[in-house]
């Protein structure tokens, strides 16, 4: 089911659509003891403030799809799980990763907008380990993405987790290199 709707947003929002339509106008109905006239324009009117919120946001997930793909980039999450007690090695730093031959550029970003926060970092990869993970529960602190897939790296600074989107992790692994 989540396949399907990643590969017909639109369709999948058509159909959320009339759906939100239909329970709203029963609930409006049952619950508000007005008309039915009533409870089709009350309706109407939510779901197409739901409609329009649905619309910007798949507009601009797909601009930012576009634009990283322009660039060979991926979006993706890092995290240092073996850095000492007390420090943020249980926090996910979201970021742009730009894959290369045996490294990774990683530029730390806020929100969807990928606006950079911080400074970037190269990573030196020397191995990906081929496991690969379902980030869920609460694993997944601060990142808002579901189906996301973590992976290990073994770098020159010691072992990072990178987790993102499962085919960005397959167009990391070619790019990188092999196993």
């Amino acid at each position: 089911m989540k396949e399907w709707v990643r590969h017909h947003p639109y369709l999948a929002l058509a159909l959320a659509y009339i759906l939100f339509f239909v329970f709203t106008t029963v609930v409006w109905f049952a619950v508000g003891q007005h008309d039915l006239g009533d409870a089709l324009i009350t309706a109407f009117v939510w779901t197409l403030g739901y409609w329009l919120l649905a619309i910007f946001e798949t507009r601009r997930r797909s601009k930012t799809k576009v634009r990283l793909e322009e660039n060979d980039q991926i979006m993706a999450y890092i995290r240092y799980p073996d850095s000492p007690t007390g420090s943020l090695r249980s926090i996910w730093n979201q970021g742009i990763a730009t894959p290369s031959i045996g490294s990774i550029h990683f530029q730390p970003a806020v929100y969807d907008t990928l606006e950079p926060s911080g400074r970037p970092t190269t990573i030196k990869v020397q191995d990906l380990l081929p496991e690969r993970r379902k980030v869920s529960g609460k694993d997944r602190k601060f990142i808002q993405v579901y189906g996301i897939k973590a992976m290990t790296l073994l770098t020159d600074d010691g072992k990072i987790e990178i987790a993102a989107r499962p085919e960005s992790l397959d167009k990391l692994s070619e790019v990188v290199g092999p196993s």
